[in-house]
């Protein structure tokens, strides 16, 4: 005999007043006896919090019953403390007693399924036998999601199923993500007079009521002591228009590099244990550095958007790697993999800000142009779309909450900013480094963000006094902070536009909003002259301060610094004077000065405003774990079916409310190129390896080789912070026992988080490489552009031809056949007004070499070629210059040297035109100055060397990119 198939409908409403209506019309259709059922439930969450319940017994007339356990069990759906407090005041049908523990349904699935209604809305429960179903759903006709339980009377297991699985429409599983889709509730009969419709199967993932937008600003190569709101002398007013509006973090911390930082920002997790304990630009052969984030790691913005947000990431990226930012891809190291919904902005470490490569989602769009006549500049560009952005969500949705990202390319070299920014600070800067840092540290004193005895850590012997210097030196170095601190100026300017557009929008109020100062202290890698163009001193060119003045009156003039003729970067020393009150800066893991930096939050609607300083221990890996708390969504523990990593990081929610909230982040450790620290309860053990950040020579290299450095050998120091806020004090001599304990935790926690093998990101400077390339000759078609300076045929350091196969017409032909980055560094194959072939070749800015064919091009189908024959294979060689056309030699000359390393930074290279910053400025003002003929192709040959050759190129080639990265 078949059993009676018995059904619970639950259907929520946004609205009381709804909720009520349809109650009232069941009950009355109930007492016309049109329908019968066994009871049914009014669940109400007035905006006042307050939580009403009102029953009504069956037709049948049974009253005064205790809750059944179904009924009950679906009541505390929305309002669990109702099982406890609330007892039956009216009649509800009892026979469910009998057949379902109601305490057994709790203990099963209260935990996972109960939440309160939001406040304003409420729920319908109503239980009835199958065949009145239809009936029942018609006469609740404004509710906009139901769900449907149907078990026989003795299926325990099959009521707890379904439930849980109808629930999920009102208070989804967000721990298993995607969230799945939602069962069909309603009824599909032969005719719609007959049916049921469930708009719910088509409607959008919501995220959990009241859940805030979420701004995350992020500053590049930024220190501590640089910012006025943290007592410096750049002016930042948007950093404290955030810190006026919410809370001041002076213990927060980053990773000492750049992709490590934000690979731990975006998923909660320390660096290497997501594949970042090294920059993206070079992947490794070992876990912790594969510059690739394990599936068991889903990112926040990846949670986020599973979970009804919409996200969008706008600005510098640095974590794909160099050799997969192509159209080949694979794109699941491209920012949408993260699950950004939207991305623009540049894919590698650094970028000109007057000529970035952009890419949009998983396209590269190149090199903009400016609007009007005027010259292009990236950070306001990317607040446009920032902002452009915004206002296409809230066309579109004026609810759906929104994550966004915003990480700028300031100030990361090259510092490029208009020179009437940079004019703002002459004179701010003229009493040196030194006294810059004496002055910082009384501000911050004075404005209460360090302790008033914090002490000023004295400047390493490696950066010279500023009382040494000579006029000429003085002059070329306070022009050098001048250009970065309106550079610096200028990227607040920007995020508070995108401030203004929030507010203007009506969405700052609930906004919660993350302005970090920096995802590494500011950078001591510009050698200790700084310089005009940053690729000199990576490539081992060293300029003293006369010859760098020379090359910069030869590009515009100091006063043109930061011009778009010029990449410069600053002084080592201002780099240190950046992370006052610290020591040491970027890299520089072991080291406050490399790891610490300025962070401030606000959140209108949750946070009020609060001028004491909060001053537990905070880190880049809390921010997820923050996020994902203050909306109201869990870690997930599966995502596309893989088990999860629990993230890394502790939320600091806690301490929105509580200035004096205990800590609870207190173990960290930070590795970065050997340089390590452990941080417990307030303690800071540390060891810093015998390498200056802007140090890269092999004799510098070979101290630290497998079979020569010993880690267990180097110094350790030892601080207590909560009494030495600077890290001044090292009391490694006076608590040798607390050091061994924590040399022992650091160990167990690089073990546990995959830093191990140590130094496992520069293992390519030791010979473990990747397999030689296999690939000598590469072709390009005629319209290719913009390819990515890590993705450029490897010309450095041995002979190559550059062929290309033209079409001339009858009347001639002219412009650029092939160009690779600008006249600081780069070459170019190119026909000039007059038909003739010129080849250019700038030795980043230093030298430029010019080779020039006798004879114009003829018309016609034809092939011409630059043959460059170097003296030797190795890096920096000189070699000699062949023009041909066709069989026929028709120009050549002699380079004396080359560029051993790269040309550019950032810049690209394009087929048939010269995109951006152009190589040869004899054509700039006809840049891009695309050829008028047809490019059909260009091919690069590269000669092949002896094995040996061969390899010790590779060699050197894998780890340059390294070195390059390390200072992106």
């Amino acid at each position: 005999m078949a059993q009676t198939v018995t059904d619970v409908l639950v259907a929520g409403y946004e609205d009381t007043t709804s909720a009520r209506a349809d109650f009232d019309a069941l009950v009355a259709e109930v007492g016309r006896r049109k329908v019968a059922i066994e009871g049914v439930i009014l669940v109400s969450h007035a905006q006042d919090g307050k939580v009403s319940v009102e029953l009504t017994g069956d037709h049948l007339g049974r009253t005064g019953a205790r809750w059944g356990g179904g009924v009950g069990l679906a009541v505390g759906l929305f309002a669990p403390m109702l099982l406890a407090t609330t007892v039956a005041t009216g009649g509800v049908v009892g026979w469910l007693a009998g057949r379902f523990s109601a305490n057994r349904l709790r203990q099963q699935i209260e935990q996972r399924l109960g939440e309160n209604l939001p406040p304003g809305s409420a729920g319908v429960i109503a239980v009835f036998d199958d065949d009145q179903r239809l009936r029942v759903e018609q006469a609740l006709t404004r509710t906009q999601a139901r769900s449907l339980v149907q078990a026989d009377r003795d299926g325990l297991g099959a009521l707890k199923d379904s439930l849980a699985e109808a629930m999920a429409k009102f208070s989804p599983d967000r721990t298993v993500l995607p969230i799945p889709d939602r069962a069909f509730s309603g009824m599909a009969g032969r005719t719609l007079g007959e049916s049921i419709a469930d708009w719910t199967i088509v409607a959008p993932v919501r995220p959990p009521e009241g859940a805030p937008n979420v701004l995350i600003a992020l500053i590049d190569d930024a220190g501590f002591g640089g910012p006025s709101t943290f007592g410096g002398a750049i002016e930042t007013p948007n950093l404290t228009r955030v810190q006026r509006m919410g809370l001041t973090y002076n213990r927060f911390h980053v990773t000492a590099v750049c992709s490590p930082t934000r690979a731990a920002l975006l998923t909660g997790r320390n660096n290497h244990r997501v594949g970042f304990g090294s920059i993206a630009e070079y992947p490794g052969p070992f876990p912790g550095y594969t510059a690739s984030v394990p599936k068991s790691c889903a990112a926040l913005p990846r949670i986020l958007r599973e979970n009804g947000f919409v996200t969008g990431g706008f600005g510098k990226w640095h974590l794909t790697p160099d050799n997969v930012q192509g159209a080949a891809g694979p794109f699941d190291r491209w920012p949408l993999s993260w699950g950004f919904d939207h991305f623009w902005g540049f894919l590698s470490g650094a970028a000109g800000q007057y000529d970035p490569i952009i890419t949009q989602d998983n396209s590269v769009l190149g090199v903009p142009e400016g609007k009007d006549g005027q010259p292009y500049y990236f950070p306001d560009d990317l607040t446009d779309k920032a902002v452009e952005w915004l206002h296409a969500v809230r066309a579109q949705d004026t609810e759906k909450p929104w994550f966004m990202y915003y990480s700028t390319g300031c100030s990361h070299a090259p510092h490029h900013v208009a020179r009437q920014w940079a004019d703002r600070y002459k004179g701010r800067f003229d009493e040196g480094w030194d006294a810059y840092r004496q002055h910082t540290l009384e501000r911050q004193k004075q404005l209460g963000l360090v302790p008033q005895d914090t002490e000023l850590t004295e400047r390493p012997e490696a950066l010279p006094a500023w009382d040494s210097l000579n006029d000429a030196q003085k002059k070329l170095y306070v022009r050098q902070m001048e250009v970065f601190a309106g550079y610096s100026e200028n990227a607040d300017w920007n995020v508070g536009r995108l401030l203004d557009a929030i507010e203007a929008a009506g969405d700052l109020d609930n906004t919660l909003v993350f302005y970090v100062w920096g995802d590494n202290g500011a950078s001591m890698e510009g050698t200790l002259t700084g310089s005009f163009n940053e690729m000199t001193f990576l490539n081992g060119v060293e300029l003293e301060a006369p010859e760098q003045l020379e090359l910069i009156e030869r590009y515009g003039g100091s006063e043109a610094l930061g011009g778009d003729h010029t990449a410069p970067h600053f002084a080592a020393a201002w780099g240190h004077a950046s992370n006052t009150p610290f020591q040491w800066g970027k890299q520089t893991g072991s080291h406050l000065g490399g790891t610490r930096d300025p962070m401030v939050v606000a959140w209108p609607r949750r946070i009020s405003p609060d001028r004491a300083v909060r001053s537990q221990f905070t880190h880049c890996i809390d921010i997820a774990p923050t996020v994902l708390e203050a909306a109201g969504i869990p870690e997930p523990s599966h995502v596309d079916g893989i088990a999860q990593e629990q993230m890394d990081g502790t939320s600091f929610l806690y301490t929105f409310d509580d200035r004096e909230a205990a800590e609870r982040h207190t173990v960290q450790y930070s590795e970065s190129f050997a340089n390590r620290s452990i941080y417990k309860d307030g303690w800071w053990a540390c060891a810093r390896i015998d390498r200056n950040p802007w140090a890269f020579s092999p004799e510098t290299l070979a101290a630290f080789a497998p079979g020569v450095y010993d880690p267990e050998q180097g110094v350790w120091e030892l601080y207590y912070l909560p009494d030495d806020f600077s890290q001044a004090h090292d009391l490694a001599k006076e608590q040798p026992a607390k050091l061994e304990e924590l040399r022992q935790l650091f160990w167990q926690e690089a073990e546990r988080n995959r830093v191990l093998p140590l130094l496992g990101g520069l293992c390519v400077m030791y010979g473990i490489l990747p397999p030689l390339p296999a690939v000598t000759r590469r072709t390009f078609a005629g319209d290719v552009q913009n390819v990515q300076r890590g993705m450029i045929p490897f010309v450095y350091g041995r002979s190559y031809a550059i062929e290309a196969d033209l079409h001339v017409p009858e009347e001639g032909a002219e412009g650029v056949i092939v160009a690779n980055a600008d006249f600081i560094g780069g070459f170019a194959l190119w026909v000039d007004g007059d038909h003739r072939l010129h080849h250019t070749y700038s030795f980043l800015g230093v030298e430029t070499y010019k080779q020039v064919s006798t004879k114009p091009l003829p018309t016609g189908d034809l092939a011409v070629k630059m043959l460059f024959e170097a003296d030797e294979n190795k890096p920096g060689t000189g070699g000699t210059v062949t023009l041909w056309v066709g069989e026929e030699k028709v120009g050549e000359g002699r380079m004396p040297r080359t560029v051993p390393v790269a040309f550019s930074s950032y810049a690209g290279m394009d087929i048939g035109r010269d995109n951006g910053l152009v190589v040869d400025l004899d054509y700039e003002d006809k840049a891009p100055y695309a050829f008028t003929g047809t490019v059909r192709q260009v091919v690069f040959d590269l000669k092949p060397g002896t094995r040996e050759e061969e390899e010790m190129l590779h060699r050197h080639g894998a780890a340059h990119l390294v070195s390059h990265g390390m200072h992106a």
